[in-house]
């Protein structure tokens, strides 16, 4: 059976119809006390949790990096924001624990943009120092430089994008155009450090691929080949086994060479992520349980909220 409904489609009646659309009876109205605003915040909470662990591991492995930096000024932002994340359920409703919070989660927040700033310009500096004849060594010193550069952007990037993050929670604007800004702002910061990283694994890979190294390896392996392939020719030895050891060696050069690169740029693969996903992830789901119709479905034990879907 279901409800009757206002033609108007205001709503339902009390008159509970049958599948015939028959009065079959009446429904018994019971007041559901409840704190809208709770439930918003419970939902928007229990998303927040979902993302926790990764959250977590993504901030170890800044903490590893911090401790070997020995950053003891960074490393206590990123506890204090981690303890504000665990904290804020229980005040969430508490003005005075969200207006003390705010200012300092605001001036990690500049602290951060200042630094995503700073490092990208030095990121773009070393990669600017670069001469036609250079070495493995050289290539090395510049990533060197470049992975540590990498590893400060990339925790100033996280920082601000948790510190943007908590803002919204603890100021309690959740309007979509505010939210939108937001988000728009991490995911472009986002985009340009991944556009930078890109652009150094590529320079760098070249640098490896161009040194004086590189450039012995491949005469060698050409030499190697053209020697074995021009003795293979010879009737007299060609059944001989040194024409395919010296085109084997020239094939091992070969392999060697294109694995150089690779491992030296291992240094680099750990920063090719911005890290600043599950904060947009969050936004957007604050967006989507303040600013659409949710259904909600409950028993004795649950609430089960789902956002309706546009039609």
């Amino acid at each position: 059976m279901h409800l009757a409904e206002f033609k108007n489609g205001a709503g339902n009646l009390g008159a509970v119809l049958n599948a015939n659309n028959q009065v079959a009876g009446q429904a018994v109205l019971n007041p559901l006390i409840c704190n809208p605003s709770m439930i918003f915040m419970a939902a928007a909470l229990a998303n927040i949790d979902k993302k926790l662990d990764k959250i977590r591991e993504i901030q170890q492995d800044m903490m590893d990096f911090l401790v070997q930096k020995e950053h003891a000024e960074l490393r206590g932002d990123l506890v204090f924001l981690f303890d504000i994340l665990n904290n804020f359920r229980f005040n969430w409703n508490n003005d005075m624990y969200k207006n003390s919070n705010h200012i300092k989660v605001l001036d990690i927040r500049q602290s951060a943009e200042q630094k995503i700033l700073f490092y990208s310009d030095r990121i773009m500096s070393d990669l600017k120092k670069k001469s036609t004849i250079h070495s493995d060594g050289d290539v090395k010193k510049q990533l060197d430089s470049i992975k540590s550069s990498f590893g400060e952007y990339q925790l100033s990037l996280y920082a601000h994008g948790f510190s943007s993050f908590l803002d919204i929670m603890l100021v309690g604007n959740y309007a979509s155009d505010y939210l939108n800004g937001i988000k728009q702002k991490i995911e472009r910061y986002s985009l340009q450090y991944r556009e930078l990283y890109t652009k150094s694994y590529v320079q760098l890979e070249s640098g490896f691929d161009t040194s004086i190294q590189s450039s012995l390896l491949k005469g060698l392996k050409k030499v190697s080949k053209a020697t074995g392939e021009a003795i293979s020719k010879i009737p007299v030895i060609n059944k001989g086994p040194v024409d395919e050891a010296l085109i084997e060696a020239g094939s091992r050069l070969e392999e060697i060479e294109s694995k150089r690169s690779v491992q030296q740029l291992k240094k680099l693969v750990d920063h090719q992520s911005s890290c600043v996903r599950p904060f947009v992830e969050n936004i957007e789901a604050v967006d989507k349980l303040y600013n659409n119709n949710i259904g909600m479905v409950f028993d004795k034990d649950n609430i089960y909220i789902g956002v309706a879907e546009e039609t």
